[in-house]
C-alpha cells in the first residue's frame, strides 16, 4: 500500500469517536444486568453486592453485626467499567466451582443479563492466572490475580476502590 493511503486510513480511524460498545470484547457485551449477587467472605467479614432495581446495595457484615450498608446508583460508565473488569479477569473462562479442602475465603458470583447467565463460586480456592478454568492450587497464597482483578471491578462499581486505582 502506498503511504498516503495508510496515512489517510489512520486519520479516519483516529478521527472516529469511540463508544463503549466498540471497546468491549466478547463475550461480555455492554448490557443491563437483570440480576447481580456477589459475595466474598474472608476472615469472618462478609461483603455482598446485590442489585435492587437500578441501585446496587453494598453490605459488609461480621457475624450478625452490619459494619457498612450503602446503596449506590452506578452510571452507565460505571457499568461499562465493571464489564471491562469482568473481561480483564477473564470471568467468562472461570469454572462453576473452585474448592480446596481446609479453611479459607469463600466467594460467589451470580449474574444475569438478557442473554447470559453466569455463576461461579469458590471455597479456599481461586481461578488460576493464565488458565482461569483451573484452580490456582495454592490456597495459602490467597486470592489469585484473576480474582483480584474481578474484585477490583466490583469495588470500583460501588465506589469502594482504594484511591489511585
Amino acid at each position: 500500500m502506498n503511504s498516503l493511503v495508510i496515512a489517510a486510513s489512520l486519520f479516519v480511524v483516529l478521527s472516529l469517536s469511540l463508544h463503549a460498545a466498540d471497546l468491549v470484547p466478547d463475550p461480555f457485551q455492554p448490557a443491563k444486568f437483570n440480576s447481580l449477587y456477589l459475595e466474598f467472605d474472608d476472615k469472618g467479614t462478609t461483603t455482598s453486592i446485590q442489585l435492587s432495581g437500578d441501585a446496587v446495595i453494598y453490605k459488609t457484615t461480621m457475624g450478625d453485626k452490619v459494619l457498612e450498608n450503602v446503596t449506590v446508583h452506578p452510571a452507565p460508565d460505571d457499568w461499562f467499567a465493571f464489564i471491562q473488569g469482568l473481561n480483564a479477569a477473564k470471568v467468562y473462562k472461570w469454572a462453576p466451582k473452585y474448592y480446596y479442602p481446609g479453611q479459607g475465603g469463600s466467594w460467589v458470583i451470580d449474574l444475569a443479563t438478557d442473554d447470559r447467565k453466569f455463576n461461579a463460586e469458590g471455597t479456599n480456592e481461586y481461578p488460576k492466572n493464565g488458565d482461569e478454568a483451573q484452580p490456582a492450587a495454592d490456597p495459602k497464597a490467597g486470592p489469585s490475580i484473576p480474582f483480584l482483578l474481578y474484585w477490583q471491578a466490583v469495588l470500583t462499581l460501588v465506589g469502594k476502590a482504594p484511591a489511585g486505582k
